[in-house]
């Protein structure tokens, strides 16, 4: 089974989800304040974990300033990382990860609240690449 790292990108954080082609878990959130420190946490997950292909939630009806982000994040992780790239929308997945939390009642204005969703985000992420590159 291939390896692969979902990431659901923003101004602040990074959710990350690992899967094996099967299973899709949320992993955890990366701080984005530094870009180099982002992107040193993706390629030591990268490294410990195996991955062999990284995911990318990219805006189809978002602003085109969130897609480039996304997309010279992504570039620069690839030369890195010497892995594949690919995008899946990831429109509404943060209003889905939101409507999950709801039922946890977890303060929506906690740090808490806003690594879960981006966590939750990405693992969505993951799953709808799944659901659309290898259907069963």
């Amino acid at each position: 089974m291939t390896k692969l790292l979902g990431l659901d990108l923003g101004l602040r954080r990074i959710g990350v989800a690992l899967s094996d082609g099967q299973v899709v878990a949320g992993q955890d959130t990366i701080e984005y304040w530094d870009r180099t420190e982002a992107i040193q946490k993706i390629l030591e997950i990268v490294r410990v974990e195996q991955v062999e292909k990284i995911i990318l939630g990219l805006p189809q009806n978002g602003s085109t300033e969130n897609g480039d982000m996304v997309r010279s994040f992504a570039l620069e992780i690839s030369k890195l990382a010497g892995l594949p790239i690919e995008y899946v929308d990831e429109t509404l997945t943060s209003k889905e990860a939101a409507r999950m939390l709801s039922e946890l009642k977890i303060d929506p204005k906690t740090n808490k609240y806003k690594q879960e969703i981006d966590r939750i985000s990405a693992k969505l992420i993951l799953e709808q690449y799944l659901k659309e590159k290898c259907p069963k």
